[in-house]
């Protein structure tokens, strides 16, 4: 099925107000459409809870695809990416700022935490997403994707996870000075 993603912007809807939002702004709202023309609204930011079994479901799962050692009591940060580009030009990297310089270093300024590189399954262009610089981490069983990121098309975002379930997710587009605030923050 395929999908256009349409950014509507900053709506200021009373329906899409976050008593939660961490950003000065309120979410943007994005709108994801099929070719059958059902749309489905997502707001681009909030925050949750996990259940105790889907966060130990997570940290099994992490513990699963990340062969480094992982402490579940610092925080836990995902870059995600979620598909292709839409546009692929061979040997063609996006411009994005949070693949330049190091963002663990960055993030462990603020506070010591995991930080991980995780990618869809499906994807296969990771040249475009700075493969040969980042080490991606596969989401063999798409469990970020089904508890975090789950719309088909939506490029993906970045979450931040504290030790007791709580997060911040951020669906869509994002600066690494965006990941770095919301760290200061949350």
């Amino acid at each position: 099925m395929k999908y256009t993603f349409v950014a509507l912007g900053a709506l200021l809807l009373s329906s899409c107000l976050s008593s939660n939002s961490l950003i000065n702004e309120e979410p943007y709202l994005y709108t994801l459409e099929s070719k059958e023309g059902k749309k489905t609204f997502v707001k681009s930011h909030s925050t949750n809870t996990l259940s105790k079994n889907n966060l130990e479901n997570l940290k099994k799962h992490l513990t699963d695809i990340n062969p480094s050692d992982i402490d579940f009591s610092k925080k836990i940060v995902v870059n995600f990416i979620n598909n292709n580009p839409s546009i692929s030009i061979k040997n063609y990297q996006v411009p994005w700022d949070i693949f330049y310089g190091n963002m663990q270093k960055k993030l462990n300024s603020i506070e010591p935490c995991n930080h991980f590189w995780i990618i869809n399954k499906d994807v296969t262009d990771l040249y475009y997403y700075h493969g040969n610089k980042i080490n991606w981490i596969i989401d063999k069983q798409n469990i970020i994707k089904k508890l975090f990121f789950n719309y088909d098309k939506l490029n993906g975002g970045f979450l931040i996870l504290k030790p007791n379930g709580e997060y911040f997710i951020k669906k869509g587009e994002y600066t690494k000075s965006d990941v770095l605030d919301i760290m200061r923050s949350f």
